[in-house]
């Protein structure tokens, strides 16, 4: 496994885990499929406990974004497998993604997971990988806040649609400001396109013009956005 934290646009480093549900070698196992990998401090925590029956309450939803979900702490495996019944026992609900268990830490390094504050906690890392295997956006959590598990669905159905559409989204997509739930265009690619630009699109500048998405990737969008 090399030594290396792997940055936005490369290949999600090979690795074999242990998991609750069996060894597991990263990315291969999960060819064509989107990831999210995401690290805890710890077990038995509160607010790890309150992240993971997040994620679990909207697993669905990830698996419609043909996304699976991997945790990860430095914890052992049998720790993970109890935490998982006092989850299911107290909380009512499953947690049926694998969590891998680091209790060397090495996974949790070489990721660049590790708490500088301790070296026995992983911080709130998330890595969203897509169906190549490459890294494509990279979020960190401090201990004391719990992630917002709504902005990394929003996160990945954007990306798919950057990759469907060639396009970008803008801030707070679906639910921008000042275009609403419109993608924005790429920039022109020579000083010949920018006279067309403003003829072809709405926008307020050459540089920043905008289209209509697609209705239905639009309510899909703004439905995994939603809070409660």
């Amino acid at each position: 496994m090399e030594n290396k934290m792997p940055l936005i646009g490369e290949k999600f480093p090979e690795m074999d885990v242990v998991t609750t549900q069996g060894a597991k070698k990263l990315p291969d196992d999960y060819s064509g499929k989107w990831f999210v990998l995401f690290s805890h401090p710890g077990d038995f925590t509160p607010v790890c406990t309150t992240e993971f029956f997040s994620f679990a309450q909207r697993s669905d939803e990830f698996k419609k974004l043909n996304t699976e979900l991997i945790g990860l702490s430095v914890d052992s495996k049998i720790s993970h497998m109890e935490w998982i019944n006092w989850i299911h026992d107290n909380l009512k609900i499953d947690i049926k993604f694998p969590i891998i268990a680091d209790p060397m830490g090495n996974v949790a390094r070489n990721l660049g997971m590790i708490h500088a504050e301790s070296a026995t906690s992983t911080v709130r890392a998330v890595f969203i990988v897509d169906n190549k295997s490459t890294v494509r956006a990279i979020l960190y959590y401090p201990l004391e806040i719990g992630r917002n598990i709504s902005e990394i669905l929003r996160m990945i159905k954007a990306l798919q649609m950057v990759d469907k559409f060639k396009i970008a989204t803008p801030a707070n997509w679906p639910n921008n400001e000042l275009i609403k739930s419109a993608f924005i265009n790429p920039p022109p690619a020579t000083m010949n396109d920018i006279p067309e630009r403003m003829k072809k699109y709405r926008g307020y500048a050459w540089w920043l013009t905008y289209q209509d998405a697609p209705e239905e990737e639009v309510k899909e969008a703004k439905n995994l956005s939603k809070t409660e």
